[in-house]
């Protein structure tokens, strides 16, 4: 089963990110991606988001790039992260395509267009043909014939400057059972998340506050585990999350009211 995970950290949050890659990576995983909002290295180049995949050896990749950047990947050091593992259909040369992380680059993206969202999803999502032909007469090109490359242009299409309200008008036009993070080149500081007929669950520390489909790997952190519901969306910041429902509302769930003294970073609008 494919699992997915997004961090929001005070300090660099991606060796936090490969150590639950390898937990939740399993025998049967052959994909494997993450996405981070940060900086390679000593280089003066603004932020950006850096996309890292691999579609073949997961469990190599993964433990190489935990070990041989005990600090960061490569050098990168970011504050906000997603990253997915699981199995893909495809095989060959373009079996990397399929693999999450998906990015959207805008309409009429060229080589050096910047990204500017990206997309962690589990489940099965339903894109009509009419919807992916509107997307193609707006500009955006597909690399892949995958569902959650169309989320993330959808997303970037009815993007105007407030994330959650983008992510609620892209699910509202699709159908299907799924958990997704995204995060906004443009909001450095936040990760967005959503729930619709997927597991979803949102836990914190001292330091991180994360969501992931994968309960097993909050067993560790200190705080209450919080199980997320039909429609809730996640916006996590940096100091705190806030948790509206499928319509807009603010999640008034008892099991909430009774950890907000421990789970402090919980907040509703």
């Amino acid at each position: 089963m494919s699992s997915i995970i997004g961090i929001v950290s005070t300090r660099n949050a991606v060796p936090d990110l490969l150590h639950q890659l390898q937990r939740m990576e399993q025998a049967s995983h052959n994909c494997c991606g993450l996405v981070v909002h940060g900086r390679q290295g000593q280089t003066q180049s603004p932020p950006r988001l850096h996309r890292h995949r691999r579609a073949q050896r997961v469990s190599a990749w993964i433990e190489h790039m935990a070990r041989s950047s005990p600090n960061g990947l490569h050098g990168l050091h970011a504050q906000v992260g997603m990253g997915h593992t699981g199995q893909t259909d495809a095989f060959g040369p373009n079996a990397l395509q399929h693999a999450l992380p998906h990015m959207s680059h805008g309409p009429d993206a060229t080589l050096n267009s910047p990204a500017r969202i990206a997309v962690v999803l589990l489940g099965q999502v339903q894109v009509s043909p009419a919807l992916r032909e509107a997307m193609r007469e707006r500009g955006y090109h597909a690399t892949s014939p995958s569902a959650s490359e169309i989320l993330a242009h959808l997303i970037d299409a009815t993007y105007q400057n407030d994330p959650v309200q983008a992510v609620r008008r892209a699910l509202a036009l699709l159908s299907g059972a799924m958990a997704l993070g995204v995060m906004f080149h443009d909001q450095p500081q936040r990760l967005i998340a959503a729930q619709s007929g997927a597991p979803l669950w949102l836990g914190c520390n001292g330091h991180s506050t994360f969501v992931t489909s994968d309960q097993a790997v909050l067993r560790d952190h200190a705080g209450p585990v919080v199980p997320l519901t039909d429609g809730d969306v996640v916006d996590v910041h940096h100091a705190h999350c806030q948790i509206t429902n499928n319509l807009g509302q603010p999640v008034s769930r008892p099991e909430l009211k009774q950890e907000r003294t421990d789970f402090s970073a919980i907040e509703t609008r």
